[in-house]
């Protein structure tokens, strides 16, 4: 028993409980040291490594002109490398750094009050903002936080592909890509939700959309549960628990009621084990718990994909689907005209050289002699092949015209040449009153007129 307390008193900075805190400590985990990290003291702060079951208290110093709470409540922490904590304003722009046991703001900006709800992450030694609310309206600005120039600097992407403006969005980091899930969109008093899904490589500086999230999981997605500057590998909503994995595109959800009092969640690597705050039920006192994912995966619910990938043409907009139907509506009509064509000319090249008399019939083929043989005839001179006894002569003119129109249509359809060239009216040079009908040359019958 005395060696125990040796052994306390040797290394008090060893502890076996929980730690109970404020109603909102600043969490993280430190994936550069494997480490959760727990801060809610001007004088000291908390790290574990998963698994260990053992919160390690370091002592460090607060030399800040603000008061530390008002630090606290305006600031979100980001491990930027293995010993090095920036807590950022939530809004953008002031930064605080914790490192080698000093706490002490350290940049020359501003309170830009322009992205909270941003998605924040660390890539190599930078801060980076995606999005975020401010002025009334959600942003889809990305921000970056240079060390060495102590200030904020929009990125430069390649490309104008990006994600629409939004804040408190579902996000994740993996290894040098940023995934950025649905979100908010809210203008002045309007609000709605989004489901596309991004992703930003940080290597290549380029955006790309890889689909639209699974309606189940927009189901479950609720933005006041989620803790909006942290990776969200593993939230929850009401009594489940969801796991992402990007990877692999999928998303499982867990049933346990113990997850009802956890009130924000900072998942491991991996996601094997998940710190937490929680409280008991009459909210008299907060705590800080580490629990692996595995004991708190109770009923498993259901698995299904994270996202469904977008074709190419869901993503045309309807001015450009406008200009598009313009463009095939000219093409396809352009097209019809031109197989029109093609058809006219195709059908004039088929055409017979030459009238078959088995094509006409005997009185038809009789008067088509009798014109091609004198070359013109005068129309009265064709009487005889319709008059009959009693029969008027505006009768006899209307017989004579739709015998020799009929004969027109049968030539101009096997010869292919238009009506206006076969068997052309013309008016007697002497008596206007007479007409006189003219075969044309081109055509020729079968046999000669003989036949």
């Amino acid at each position: 028993m005395q060696k125990f307390l040796f052994l306390l008193l040797i290394s008090p900075s060893i502890l076996w409980s929980q730690i109970r805190t404020s109603v909102s400590p600043q969490l993280a985990y430190n994936e550069f040291s494997d480490q959760f990290f727990v801060l809610d003291d001007s004088t000291h702060y908390y790290t574990q490594k998963p698994g260990s079951k053992q919160w390690i208290k370091h002592t460090y110093s607060y030399q800040g002109d603000e008061s530390f709470r008002e630090v606290m409540n305006l600031t979100r922490v980001l491990p930027v490398n293995k010993d090095t904590y920036y807590f950022v304003e939530a809004g953008c722009g002031r930064v605080y750094e914790l490192r080698k046991g000093i706490f002490k703001r350290v940049d020359i900006s501003f309170s830009h009050r322009n992205q909270f709800g941003a998605s924040m992450v660390a890539w190599k030694g930078s801060v980076f903002m995606f999005g975020g609310y401010g002025f009334f309206q959600d942003k889809n600005v990305f921000s970056r936080y240079v060390s060495s120039s102590k200030e904020w600097f929009e990125v430069i992407i390649n490309g104008t592909n990006r994600p629409s403006p939004r804040s408190i969005s579902l996000f994740l980091m993996k290894k040098n890509k940023l995934y950025i899930l649905g979100g908010l969109h809210i203008d002045h008093i309007n609000q709605t939700t989004l489901s596309d899904v991004w992703e930003y490589d940080f290597t290549k500086k380029t955006w790309l959309k890889k689909g639209n999230l699974n309606e189940l999981l927009l189901a479950n997605y609720n933005q006041s549960m989620l803790h909006s500057h942290t990776q969200n590998s593993v939230f929850r909503k009401a009594n489940r628990l969801i796991e992402l994995n990007i990877d692999e595109n999928k998303w499982t959800s867990y049933e346990n009621p113990y997850v009802l009092n956890m009130l924000q969640l900072v998942p491991s690597k991996q996601n094997k084990y998940i710190l937490y705050s929680c409280t008991d039920s009459k909210r008299s006192f907060f705590e800080v718990k580490v629990r692996s994912l595995k004991s708190l995966q109770e009923f498993k619910v259901g698995e299904f994909p994270i996202y469904q990938k977008t074709s190419v043409l869901s993503e045309i907009s309807k001015e450009d689907w406008l200009w598009l139907s313009l463009i095939f509506n000219f093409f396809l009509f352009t097209l019809l005209f031109y197989v029109r064509r093609l058809h006219k000319m195709t059908f004039l090249t088929r055409a017979q050289k030459k009238l078959r008399k088995v094509d006409f019939t005997e009185s038809e083929w009789e008067v088509m002699c009798l014109i091609q043989q004198h070359g013109q005839m005068e129309l009265s001179a064709l009487n005889e092949y319709f008059n009959e006894a009693g029969l008027s002569y505006e009768t006899l003119k209307k017989r004579r015209e739709s015998f020799i129109k009929s004969i027109r249509i049968k030539i101009a359809l096997i010869t292919r040449k238009p009506m206006e060239e076969i068997l052309i009216e013309t008016k007697h040079h002497v008596d206007k009153r007479m007409k006189i009908i003219h075969w044309n040359e081109e055509i020729t019958l079968e046999g000669g007129s003989d036949s």
